[in-house]
């Protein structure tokens, strides 16, 4: 009992004592000294709470034992009904393009003033991938007579027929062709200087041509570049006019080109062998070797090699070489390609080329050969825009024996042509534009321009220093096509028949040709042709007027 009596007169007095402390304290405040201090703040006040170190201590409880449950199951097989039935796939195929019916064979007719008939048949074998072959025939003439300068009427009638036949076998890897045929062309030397008063017979100035002509070819056709190419010709000619001039021709060519990292290299092996007979037997023999290498990229070509030439007529024999090199590189892929080059070869100017050239010249004319000694070049092609195509070009030619046909002195009349030589050099301006305005329209313009320096010559005789020509097409679906013609050549010059004699100008010519094609359907269409329309008096060779204007009606069927 005593104990909690003690307790609780303990609670008593520890409470007055704490009354009585808490009493004096103002006392005790009041005898501190005064403080009166200036404090500056230089910045914000910052509280800051240290991090308090706590103690992290988790409990972990460590099972030292581990049991593995032990299952034991089965699976029941069972199938899965379904209802899908699984169909095969037929896998995609490109559609083949439907083959177009093929016409082996067609015939034109038609006819136009000067009385002129025309006919052109050609009868081909239909799609057949391991022979082609056929026949072509064609015919044109006309009797019409031309005004001279006497107002006499001269008799120009002529008649040219041509036939043709051919064939082909290709195999897999080679194709064999061959040709053979003949050619006549009838006409008359109707052109004679007005000023001497002659009367001349059909008999006098009639002429004919007759050439049949055969060859075959090898030629190969192997995918792999690393093959061996080759194209192998042999070609007779034989050539005779109407006063028994004969010549007979044999060529033989040949090329080989193989493909040898990443360039090709090849070679050229060509003999000419022509024979005449007139008044004497004349043969010429032209052997030829041209070994090239030509590398390409994307951007550049380059093609290097030489001509070599073994010239043999009757005893004389001559031997010539020429460098051939060009080189061509894209500034702008296909729109703007500078290319330069130099070449040179030897032109064979046998008897029937000669008189194709020119069909008024005197029966069995002996024309030299010519050699071009250089024939430097250098131009940009390319294109303006994508439908827009040009190509500009200059080169300079330095050419012996060129040959320049005159009238013959050696005649009265002057109705047949010689031949004059001279060593020339010609410096030539050449361009060409073509435009696809659109899928209907086409238009294309080319001109040459020519400056010779000659060392014998006055002029070069029948050659205009300028010729131009300028097309345009339009097609219609196909239905309807239209074409035309406007052609200029400069004024040429004529060598008089004196010495003291002036030379002939002949006036430029300008031509303006239509044809026009009206398809019916894929076998039948019909055509007009209309030649000088303005009807333009000029001459082709001097003392020579040709037709004026000409009309020609026809229709083409197909078979």
């Amino acid at each position: 009992m005593s104990d909690p009596m003690n307790m609780s007169v303990f609670r008593v007095h520890l409470q007055a004592a704490v009354l009585s402390v808490i009493a004096l304290i103002p006392g005790v405040l009041n005898a501190q000294e005064r403080i009166d201090r200036e404090v500056v703040v230089v910045r914000p006040f910052e509280p800051a709470v240290t991090e308090a170190a706590k103690i992290n201590i988790l409990p972990s409880l460590t099972d030292t034992l581990s049991v593995k449950p032990v299952f034991s199951y089965s699976i029941l097989p069972t199938p899965l009904a379904s209802g899908f039935d699984v169909e095969p796939i037929t896998p995609a195929r490109m559609s083949a393009e439907p083959v177009s019916k093929l016409y082996g064979s067609y015939l034109s007719l038609g006819f136009g003033n000067y009385s002129t008939p025309y006919g052109e048949l050609s009868i081909n074998n239909l799609r057949n991938n391991k022979f082609s072959g056929g026949l072509y025939l064609k015919h044109l003439s006309s009797q019409g007579r031309l005004k001279l300068d006497n107002d006499e009427k001269a008799n120009s009638q002529f008649a040219d027929n041509e036939m043709l036949f051919y064939g082909k076998r290709m195999g897999r890897r080679s194709v064999i062709s061959g040709e053979a045929g003949l050619n006549s062309n009838r006409f008359n030397y109707y052109g004679y200087d007005t000023r001497v008063d002659t009367l001349l017979t059909e008999e006098d100035i009639s002429q004919q041509f007759l050439a049949a002509n055969g060859g075959i070819r090898f030629k190969s056709t192997h995918i792999d570049s690393n093959h061996l190419n080759y194209d192998i010709s042999f070609d007779y000619l034989y050539f005779q006019d109407r006063l028994n001039v004969q010549e007979h021709g044999l060529s033989f060519r040949s090329s080989f080109d193989r493909f040898v990292r990443s360039q090709i290299i090849g070679a050229e092996l060509v003999a000419d062998y022509y024979n005449n007979t007139f008044f004497t037997d004349t043969s010429n023999l032209i052997l030829r070797f041209s070994p090239w290498f030509n590398k390409a990229d994307d951007e550049w070509e380059v093609f290097a090699g030489f001509h070599s030439y073994y010239d043999q007529l009757g005893e004389e024999s001559r031997f010539y070489f020429h460098p051939r090199a060009s080189l061509q590189f894209s500034i702008i892929r296909n729109y703007v390609i500078p290319y330069v080059g130099i070449d040179g070869n030897l032109n064979i100017n046998n008897y029937s080329r000669t008189a194709y050239d020119n069909p008024f010249i005197v029966p069995g004319l002996f024309v030299r050969n010519s050699n071009t000694n250089m024939d430097i070049h250098t131009g940009v092609k390319g294109n303006f825009t994508r439908d827009i195509s040009f190509n500009f070009r200059v080169s300079y030619v330095v050419q012996d024996d060129k040959h320049f046909f005159i009238n013959d002195s050696t005649g009265i009349i002057g109705n047949q042509f010689s031949v004059v030589y001279d060593d020339v050099e010609i410096l030539t301006y050449s361009g060409e534009i073509g435009a696809d305005i659109s899928e209907r329209i086409n238009l294309m313009a080319r001109f040459n321009y020519r400056n010779f320096a000659m060392k014998l010559q006055e002029q070069p005789w029948h050659i205009p220093s300028l010729d131009m020509k300028l097309s345009a097409g339009y097609n219609l679906r196909d239905k309807i096509l239209l074409n035309a013609d406007v052609f200029y050549i400069g004024r040429r010059y004529a060598k008089p028949f004196g010495m003291d004699e002036e030379a002939v100008e002949l006036p430029g010519i300008t031509d303006f040709n239509l044809r026009f094609e009206y398809r019916y359907s894929r076998i039948l269409s019909g055509f007009l042709r209309l030649n000088n329309i303005a009807n333009v008096r000029y001459y082709k060779w001097n003392n020579y007027p040709v037709q004026g204007f000409t009309l020609k009606a026809g229709f083409t069927y197909s078979m």
